[in-house]
């Protein structure tokens, strides 16, 4: 379900892999309008979609260029734009930043947060990394090691879209903290004994 709405069996969802998978042999348009062509839409129409769609994400300029002359940033835009062109609805994305460099991954996550925001998509996002958890969401779902099972839910406690230096607030460090605590109940303990090994007098 989808709100009240009943679901197809399948094709209804944009998903997004880690790696962005792109055609090597197709352009940033075609790459884009592959899930239309499959799915049997009419061509122009995908086109003219699919060339919308580049220019909201800032990528109309590179439409006719290949994968391997873009950055990894704008690859992982142009992946997006294909998932979106299959769903606007429902996006599920897959760790879909943690191939890329921190300082290209910090610039993607807050794109990638006004653009959700814009699309106004329901999406539901897997991630390791907390912060970027805390940067995205409205809602944080704990899941244990397999055999996964929820282990807690959290609402983020900040509108979005959000920036950095929110995640310094007393609120958010305390949902951080307790994230923390459910991924890696034994760090404290592990730290205190480190901490107390290192500053023990010699024998």
């Amino acid at each position: 379900m989808l709100g009240d709405r009943a679901l197809p069996a399948a094709g209804f969802a944009g998903y997004m892999l880690q790696r962005d998978g792109l055609l090597p042999w197709r352009t940033v348009l075609g790459n884009v309008v592959l899930a239309a062509q499959v799915r049997g839409s009419d061509r122009a129409r995908a086109q003219q979609d699919a060339l919308a769609l580049l220019d909201a994400f800032g990528l109309a300029d590179f439409a006719h260029a290949h994968p391997q002359t873009l950055s990894g940033g704008m690859r992982q835009r142009v992946a997006l734009a294909r998932t979106v062109m299959v769903s606007r609805e429902l996006l599920l994305l897959d760790e879909p930043l943690s191939a890329l460099d921190a300082l290209t991954r910090w610039q993607l996550q807050r794109w990638l947060g006004a653009t959700i925001a814009r699309l106004g998509a329901t999406t539901i996002m897997v991630t390791h990394d907390i912060r970027e958890a805390l940067l995205l969401s409205d809602r944080i779902v704990v899941m244990s090691a397999r055999p996964a099972r929820v282990l807690a839910v959290y609402d983020v406690p900040a509108a979005r879209p959000r920036r950095p230096g929110q995640l310094h607030t007393a609120a958010m460090q305390g949902l951080e903290h307790r994230l923390l605590n459910h991924l890696a109940p034994d760090m404290d303990a592990d730290m205190d004994a480190d901490i107390g090994n290192d500053t023990a007098a010699p024998a």
